[in-house]
């Protein structure tokens, strides 16, 4: 969050594609293969595109993580920062 509003401070032209599970999702992984119970992973994040938005950026959130296309291409073609946050699955697999 803190690299976000550097690049809005320095109109920088770069776009963060931030993966959003809700979770600390390797930790959690690494508890599931080791057959413990999963353990104090859960998270609760703000919604990451509102805060680029407020920051003064631009902020999309993508809840389909299979169609990201049209929010990567709507953040690229900003002219300043952007942040596509796209809402994904700790258990994919």
């Amino acid at each position: 969050m803190g690299e976000f509003t550097t690049a809005v401070k320095y109109d920088m032209d770069v776009t963060h594609v931030l993966l959003n599970d809700d979770e600390l999702g390797k930790i959690s992984k690494e508890q599931r293969t080791g057959g413990w119970d999963v353990w104090q992973t859960d998270l609760v994040n703000p919604e990451f595109a509102a805060f680029a938005e407020n920051c003064g950026g631009h902020g999309v959130f993508v809840d389909d993580a299979d169609d990201p296309d049209e929010a990567l291409e709507d953040a690229i073609a900003y002219d300043g920062p952007a942040l596509v946050e796209i809402l994904t699955d700790a258990d994919p697999i």
